[in-house]
Parts: C-alpha cells; structure tokens; sequence
C-alpha cells in the first residue's frame, strides 16, 4: 500500500549460548565423529520497528527497559544478559532520536510479552490513546501466571494506565498490515506482515523465528511453550513467505546487522538507519 513505511530501530546486544536458540542444531552438538564443537556465545540483537501508516503510527514491539539489572530475575540475567548498548541505542534514547515520544504511538505491538519484548509497554502507561496489542491467549497466560518465570516479567506488562486491545489470530489491522498467529515460543506469539508499495511483503516474525538457521532448518528453541505448536506455526509462515515472496526479518539474528548477511533476501543486511517503503 502506498504511504506505509518501516523504520528498524536498533537497540544494542544481548548474548547468549547459541543452542538456547537453535536447540539440536547439527552445528551445535557433539557427534561420534566429533567431540570438539564449540559451544558459541552469540550476539542476540534487540530491534524494534516503527510503522508510519496513513491510518496511524504503530511501534512493533518494546525491547528491553534501561532498569533492566535491577528487574530481571538472575536467572535471565544470567541466560540472556543484555550487556552491549549504549545510551542512544537503548529504548528511549533510539525513540527520542527518531523524533518520537510514547504520545506520538497509536498502536504498540506486542508480538509476545517477554522481557526483551515487553520491556518499555511501561512507557505508555500515561499515552491515553495508545493501544497495546497482543494475542488474547498471550495476554490469557500471562494474566494466570503465579509468579515471574520463563522470560515474562508482570512488571513489564500489568500496569495500570495500559491500554491493552486483544487480537483473536490472523487479522487486519490497518489496511496491509495483518498480525500473524504463530505460538509455540510462547502461547500467543505473532508475527506482522506488512505489504509496501515498493519493497513488497514483509514479514516481522520476532521470536517465532529467532534466527535465519531457525527459519532454513526448521529448528527451535528450548525456550518455548510447546516445540510441536512452534513447528507448525514455523511451516505456516515458510507457506505464507513462499505464497508472496515475503522478506521474512528473524528476530534475534545478529547476521542481519553485518553486510552481506541477507534478511533471508537479496539485500546486503537490515536497513537500520533506513526504511522500508
């Protein structure tokens, strides 16, 4: 659609063993043949995407909040430390630096609550016309659980002032821009496909594909709510990719930041600093 835009906005790195990402990857694991593979401690990139939209702004995802040391449970701290960034890249400076404050976000996109996801959704506790989306069972399990585990923080999210909107599945939001259901990773994962005038369909998978291997080996994560829904919801967004050539942007994948490392197209790498129209 014309006048639809994307924006990346980078974050900084958290890092991580590899195969939390890609668990069983071939790569990865000891073999007969082979008992010296190294485990790697991999650069896991936090984006976020601003959507200009004739019909409003929208803000896919809320990376990671700057008390993040002082809010995290040591064991996430521990897994996934978010320890590369600097000022301007974090959260609110990137925000500011694009011009933007929470009051100038009609919608913010949750494509699932977890701590580098939900992070900042915080902010928008005083933005009295934004909207928070995110999948009704997402929303479902994270209101029942009995205390913070498994990458959900309820500070992130059970805030009052927030503003949440629940999404049933696969829906248009705004004219061209459809949420995409695909649990597994977590109950109410979903990714955004977008359909720009020049740049084609893409498709924001956030952790429903964390990196290119995820994608081209069909391997998940340990870290996930059912690995058998994630391997359905991983073939239906291959069917979807292949049915409109979509440019298909991993979550986690460092490589996308580094030329010559493709968002699974034809591209030298993400146009952070750029945009999609």
């Amino acid at each position: 659609m014309r006048g639809i835009k994307i924006k990346p906005l980078f974050h900084g790195n958290m890092h991580c063993d590899k195969s939390l990402l890609i668990t069983g990857h071939p790569d990865l694991m000891l073999t007969k043949s082979n008992h010296t593979k190294n485990s790697v401690w991999c650069e896991t990139p936090s984006f976020t995407y601003i959507i200009e939209h004739p019909d409003g702004r929208m803000l896919f995802d809320a990376s990671i909040h700057k008390h993040w040391e002082d809010d995290w449970l040591p064991e996430y701290k521990e897994l996934a430390p978010y320890d590369d960034y600097t000022e301007e890249q974090q959260f609110e400076g990137a925000l500011k630096a694009a011009g933007l404050g929470p009051e100038d976000i009609d919608f913010v996109f949750l494509s699932h609550l977890h701590v580098d996801h939900a992070g900042n959704a915080k902010l928008f506790d005083t933005a009295n016309t934004t909207q928070i989306l995110c999948h009704e069972d997402e929303y479902a399990a994270a209101a029942n659980m009995d205390k913070d585990e498994h990458f959900f923080l309820r500070g992130d999210y059970d805030v009052p002032g927030l503003r949440f909107s629940t999404l049933p599945g696969d829906i248009e939001i705004m004219k061209d821009i459809h949420a995409i259901s695909l649990p597994g990773h977590t109950a109410g994962t979903m990714a955004l496909k977008i359909q720009l005038e020049h740049s084609g369909t893409i498709i924001l998978t956030s952790d429903a594909c964390y990196l290119k291997e995820s994608y081209d080996d069909e391997v998940g994560s340990m870290i996930g709510a059912s690995l058998e829904q994630w391997g359905h919801s991983m073939r239906k967004l291959k069917m979807m990719a292949r049915a409109e050539n979509a440019t298909v942007i991993p979550g986690h994948d460092h490589n996308i930041c580094h030329e010559g490392h493709a968002p699974l197209r034809d591209e030298p790498k993400l146009r952070v600093g750029g945009e999609y129209d």
